[in-house]
């Protein structure tokens, strides 16, 4: 749909506008120059916009064309002239433009630009570092412009899908206080307060949650969300997120809302539903709570199978408390790799803490290589049973803790599907996994954290658990949270509420706070429980993370404005940075050196 135009441009069109009905025209456009042509006798210069390219000719110009001669590349110049057809030696099908151009009468050096670092749209691509140091040139290229105007699109679908859902956007504060959600808070000092720190907003959680208290039963907010973390491709410091928070929900109903959601902004067909799955179901299947699900090779657990085997290797995990051996097939239709390919499996497993992979080969139902001396006629029936993939092939194991095993096996998946190319790139796959444990188990120190974060409800089932007093069975404790998982990424997540003081009581003493440390942190929070709090629940997708997929790149640096980098700094401002001693003095606060 055209936008609305409203006069007092400089500029009658933009550059990718023109068209064969507009020839006789006069107009007038702005733009950059892309590249100028001094052919002796003709000139010519491709101006650009953020809309396209639109050449200019030069022979019915009757000023000095030495003037052009100062229109270097990205100058910003302003042209007037009439529109007239290209010759047929000229025309450009591939350019929207192509079969038209501007005879300039008039033109306006608006700002000449010295030599560039490089050029937007040049046929070198420039070094990462290079591009975020000039990120403003970046950003005037058409792949960049266009993610934009994707993430401002999907804004507005965001807004249009809540609003029509009856949900009231509220902002919360950016100057909070410190929560433990997980990762480090940034902190800002205050200048009244000496001695005192705001906290920006993991999230805005206890805000929320206390909108929902506060009488607000829908809520929705695209905010901004900072965590000082280790980074990976898809992480920054400060990110945003679409944050939702509903009053008297089922859980039916939140998976209803992420469905409606991901169909409005991801396209999808009526009808769509997103595929259910428990975690223990996700990780025993592929090692992972977010899995890439748009091919297969599924995960076969097999513990039992090797209880007492002959391989003294997989007899002693399979014997241990907490030990794991899993199983994976890749059918010969999928692919063949070569044995130095197995072998450098070992390569893929060590960052997760896996020794090795150990395999073997079936052709004709007979088994070689790798571990088949221990694999009996009844073994590899018993294996064959768990596949779903039967016939010739390679079997993958992977034995050790229930955690590395998993991590072990979710990287070689991830892997063999990249290396045999089984990843349809223009596939969108998506789950609902739900039932987490509500809390992760440190056995070592037979202590429990937060698998998603303090107000998370335990499944009522397991209240009895929950309120047990052995750490082997609260362990084992479920909880009313879901995430929502495409391509292989956790796009949204969230949870059932605690809405009993009792329950959130409890829940603070099992992560370890004490009554004190708890009303410090919370106090605000726990008074506000006891006036009337309704059953509530809510999610946030990761804004960066939706358009990174719907862009189809493989970092969220492409798709946010001005980034950092992987460091954790911004390049092109130089930040962070060290403050002045007027301001460290101000502030009341010194540097450890």
């Amino acid at each position: 749909m055209a936008s609305k135009q409203l006069p007092g441009l400089l500029r009658t069109h933009h550059c990718g506008e023109l068209r064969e009905s507009d020839i006789g025209k006069t107009v007038s456009l702005c733009g950059w120059v892309n590249k100028y042509r001094n052919l002796g006798s003709l000139h010519f210069i491709d101006l650009r916009d953020k809309y396209g390219v639109t050449q200019l000719g030069f022979e019915q110009f009757k000023g000095d064309l030495n003037e052009l001669k100062k229109c270097s590349l990205e100058s910003v110049i302003q042209v007037s002239g009439v529109v007239a057809a290209r010759p047929d030696t000229a025309k450009n099908a591939n350019m929207d433009t192509g079969l038209v151009e501007i005879q300039v009468t008039e033109i306006k050096i608006l700002s000449q630009a010295e030599e560039v670092p490089f050029l937007p749209h040049g046929m070198v691509q420039a070094t990462e570092d290079l591009r975020l140091r000039y990120r403003y040139l970046d950003l005037r290229s058409k792949k960049l412009q266009d993610i934009l105007a994707l993430r401002s699109t999907t804004a507005r679908k965001t807004r249009e899908t809540l609003y029509g859902l009856g949900f009231t956007e509220v902002e919360t504060p950016i100057l909070y206080k410190t929560t433990p959600e997980g990762a480090r808070d940034y902190v800002v000092p205050s200048r009244v307060h000496k001695g005192k720190v705001y906290a920006l907003p993991q999230s805005p959680q206890t805000l929320k949650q206390l909108l929902m208290i506060a009488n607000t039963d829908k809520y929705f907010q695209i905010c901004r969300c900072f965590r000082d973390e280790d980074l990976r491709a898809d992480r920054q410091p400060e990110f945003t997120q679409i944050d939702i928070e509903v009053s008297f929900p089922t859980q039916d109903y939140m998976k209803n809302l992420a469905t409606e959601m991901v169909t409005n902004l991801f396209g999808m067909p009526a009808g769509f539903s997103m595929e259910p799955i428990t975690y223990d179901e996700v990780m025993r299947d592929y090692g992972s709570d977010k899995p890439d699900v748009r091919f297969a090779l599924k995960q076969m657990i097999v513990t039992d199978l090797f209880k007492g085997s002959a391989f003294a290797t997989f007899a002693e995990v399979a014997a241990a408390k907490y030990g794991m051996v899993k199983a994976m097939f890749v059918p010969t239709s999928m692919g063949a790799p070569a044995r130095k390919d197995i072998d450098n499996l070992t390569e893929i497993v060590k960052p997760y803490g896996g020794k090795g992979v150990a395999w073997f080969k079936v052709e004709n139902n007979a088994v070689s290589g790798g571990i088949s001396k221990f694999v009996d006629a009844n073994l590899l029936n018993a294996l064959s049973e768990r596949s779903v993939e039967k016939g010739d092939g390679l079997w993958l194991f992977f034995a050790g803790s229930e955690n590395i095993v998993h991590d072990c096996a979710d990287a070689v998946r991830r892997h063999l599907g990249k290396t045999f190319n089984l990843i349809d790139p223009d596939k969108y796959a998506f789950l609902w996994v739900y039932d987490f444990p509500l809390f992760d188990y440190d056995a070592e120190t037979n202590s429990l954290h937060a698998k998603h974060h303090p107000f998370t409800r335990p499944k009522d089932e397991d209240l009895d658990l929950f309120f047990s007093t052995d750490k082997e069975k609260i362990k084992d404790v479920k909880a009313y949270a879901y995430d929502i998982v495409c391509n292989g990424y956790e796009i949204g997540g969230g949870s059932m509420r605690i809405f009993d003081n009792k329950v959130q009581s409890k829940m603070f003493e099992l992560l370890g706070f004490t009554p004190e440390e708890a009303a410090h942190q919370f106090g605000f929070f726990i008074e506000a429980l006891k006036y009337g709090t309704p059953p509530h629940a809510g999610m946030a997708f990761g804004m960066d993370r939706v358009i990174m997929l719907l862009a189809k790149t493989d970092s969220i640096r492409d798709v946010i404005a001005f980034p950092k980098t992987a460091s954790a700094t911004d390049l092109m401002a130089s930040a962070p940075s060290k403050p002045s001693d007027a301001q460290t003095k101000e502030l009341g606060f010194s540097w450890l050196e």
